[in-house]
């Protein structure tokens, strides 16, 4: 799971401490009390001023009762709190270290300016004065809060979660409660965190009921109630409709849950958005197959960084992947004639591909390896175009250079394997193949490719090709296919050849091959025909009833259960069996021509690959 950053949730209000004067310490001894001024009148003005949000008027009022009164810390705490107000961070530190000179023995001059430092970034000494805070008032809320919110801000969840259950403990109210949720969020523990905020009611600011909700949404993701999560993530985006990052993991929920396909709208994006702000809700929408969300988001991105060339790449796969081609086409073709680039050759190859124009793509796909002959992928889609539309000769070019270049790549191989092949280039299609399954055992197209080829080859010719099989069955003895490649060959070595005593050695390596892969058919199918060959016609209609089963369109494996029926004397399923061979090959016939039917013919006016592949 993702996890989900909770960076700029936390609520931060952490309360000044202001004493009013009936309840100040007395001066300490040796400093002399006002003669007879009461600073009270002073104090509560300028604690009015303040609320009112006037602090240059509250600190002119504060200034002119401290002449009375220099030793009043209420003051000086007040005085703090103004020259904070008014972003005088220095000047707000000194009152705050005159209210700990004056009255040393009380928790507020410590949690103000441990409070101040936090604010300020400065965690480590904030945490040194929460501590001497509450080494006064073991019991002070805010000195818990604090020490607790600030050693979370350093990442000791395991230690800031015992002061804030102090502080819940002692007064569990929204700050304390939705810090407490969040450490226990950090600590893994979501269901004891949605407990805790099932206690708080939000708050009325707006700002800070839309924290409340988004931390609960998080959770709620946490414990996988995505539709929660989704209804908590929609009432923060109500309360703060300019948050991009509400907006993001509301989108993120509604694509997992919903998405496009449940009707249920999503709500506009907030106004305003930066180019690097629509392009990653762009990318949000496309990777979960949103285009046509996604597409206005590119758009945006692009209108207001026209040079970007991810931006316009990903705008024309949401253009083509929301149905509209032709966009795409014309924004990769205005973009092209700006600035070449290999990746959007390509990707035009492949829609040009698409709507018909095979000339087009085929002259787009030559540009892209133009213009990056160090891709092996350009390589690879160029000569499966001349594929595709049986220009064998400029394939077979393509897919050489490609095994040159590329001569780690088993489909570059295997490409290349595909063009012999269909110019019946048998010994060489085999090699093709054979290169590719030893680069790549596991690949799944040269697999099928040797399986379909290797009856088309000679004796002496599959005889060549033994000490390689046997070397790749030798490498990979847990890959079934490996097993069953070289047990083929000695099967079909011992039955076209006259080596019978290779029979033994293929049914090892067949039953090998089915006991690491007991769904692979073609062994079945293989076993049934050394069945057949030894005249053990039950064990050979055991296996080829198996190859049915696992693959009921396997025609060989009809035919040949067919056959052994007959030879069994079983002439009903005899004929019910070779019957729906006869129609597995009608339908597959029919399949060809269709496909065949719907290429149209493919005419290069232009010589091969040119001199740059070679």
């Amino acid at each position: 799971m993702v996890k989900r950053s909770l960076s700029g949730l936390s609520v931060l209000l952490f309360l000044f401490i202001i004493i009013e004067p009936g309840n100040a310490q007395q001066s300490p001894k040796g400093v002399e009390s006002p003669p007879s001024a009461n600073p009270s009148s002073g104090y509560d003005r300028a604690f009015q001023l303040l609320q009112e949000g006037k602090s240059t008027e509250a600190l002119a009022a504060i200034d002119t009762a401290l002449l009375q009164a220099p030793a009043n810390a209420a003051l000086h705490n007040l005085r703090g709190v103004a020259m904070r107000q008014l972003g005088r961070a220095r000047e707000a530190e000194a009152s705050f270290r005159k209210v700990i000179e004056l009255s040393p023995r009380g928790a507020q001059g410590y949690n103000n300016l441990g409070s101040l430092y936090s604010e300020h970034g400065r965690q480590v000494e904030a945490q040194e004065l929460f501590r001497q805070a509450l080494n006064r008032e073991p019991q002070n809320l805010t000195a818990l809060l604090g020490l607790g919110t600030t050693l979370a801000a350093n990442q000791l969840y395991s230690v800031a979660v015992t002061y804030l259950e102090r502080a819940w403990r002692i007064q569990p109210d929204f700050q304390t409660g939705y810090e407490l949720a969040r450490v226990l969020r950090e600590l893994k523990r979501p269901g004891e965190a949605r407990k805790i905020l099932a206690r708080l009611t939000p708050p009325q600011d707006p700002a800070l009921a839309g924290k409340f909700f988004v931390l609960s949404a998080v959770l709620a993701e946490d414990q996988k109630d995505k539709s929660t999560a989704a209804s908590l993530y929609h009432r923060a985006y109500e309360l703060a409709p300019d948050s991009f990052e509400i907006f993001l993991s509301l989108a993120r929920v509604w694509l997992q849950i919903e998405g496009p396909a449940s009707g249920k709208p999503l709500p506009q994006a907030p106004p305003s958005l930066s180019p690097e702000q629509n392009f990653t809700l762009g990318l949000l929408f496309a990777s979960r197959g949103a285009y046509a969300q996604a597409v206005p988001h590119f758009e945006r991105t692009l209108q207001s960084e026209p040079d970007s060339q991810a931006t316009a790449y990903n705008l024309a796969l949401a253009y083509k992947n929301s149905g509209n081609p032709q966009a795409a086409i014309n924004l990769l073709d205005g973009t092209l004639e700006r600035k070449p680039n290999a990746e959007f050759h390509n990707l035009l190859g492949s829609l040009q591909e698409s709507g018909g124009n095979y000339l087009e793509a085929v002259r787009h796909f030559q540009k892209a390896v133009e213009l990056e002959p160090t891709s092996e992928q350009y390589y690879f889609d160029l000569g499966l175009e001349y594929l595709a539309h049986f220009t064998f000769a400029p394939a077979l070019e393509a897919f050489s250079v490609g095994t040159r270049k590329f001569p780690s790549s088993a489909r570059q191989h295997e490409g290349k394997g595909l063009v012999h092949y269909a110019l019946r280039q048998y010994p060489e299609a085999a090699d093709s193949f054979l290169t590719a399954l030893e680069i790549n055992p596991s690949s799944p197209a040269a697999s099928a490719a040797w399986n379909a080829l290797h009856t088309l080859l000679s004796p002496a010719e599959l005889e060549n090709l033994l000490p390689r099989l046997q070397r790749l069955s030798e490498l990979h003895l847990q890959i079934a296919e490996a097993q069953f490649w070289y047990g083929l060959v000695l099967l079909n070595q011992a039955l076209a050849a006259n080596h019978p005593e290779r029979l033994d050695a293929a049914q090892l390596f067949l039953t090998r091959a089915i006991h690491l892969k007991p769904t692979l058919a073609e062994a079945y199918l293989a076993l049934g025909n050394l069945y057949v060959a030894r005249k053990e016609n039950q064990r050979a209609v055991e296996a080829f009833l198996e190859t049915v089963r696992l693959d009921p369109h396997s025609e060989m494996g009809f035919y040949r259960l067919g056959h052994t029926y007959r030879n069994l004397n079983q002439l009903e399923l005899a004929q019910q069996k070779l019957s729906r061979y006869a129609e597995l090959v009608r339908n597959r016939r029919e399949q060809m021509t269709r496909s065949r039917s719907a290429i149209k013919q493919f005419v290069l006016t232009q010589s091969p690959v040119g001199s740059h592949q070679k």
